[in-house]
């Protein structure tokens, strides 16, 4: 099952304040936000732990 997130649990997962969490939003490679409701907007959580694992993966490759 997909758990939805909100970005404010997400900006604290990745360690981010919510506006860069905004900033990030805005690049081609981060995950898509959900509406939840009229309101409320959320993450599918494995697509953002997907792409926390490729942002590891490539910053390793950089150091190699």
């Amino acid at each position: 099952m997909n758990k939805i997130i909100r970005p404010k649990t997400v900006a604290l997962k990745l360690g981010i304040s919510i506006p860069t969490l905004y900033r990030r939003m805005k690049e081609p490679d981060f995950p898509d936000k959900i509406r939840i409701s009229k309101q409320a907007t959320g993450f599918v959580e494995s697509e953002i732990n997907e792409w926390i694992e490729s942002q590891r993966e490539s910053s390793n490759m950089e150091l190699a």
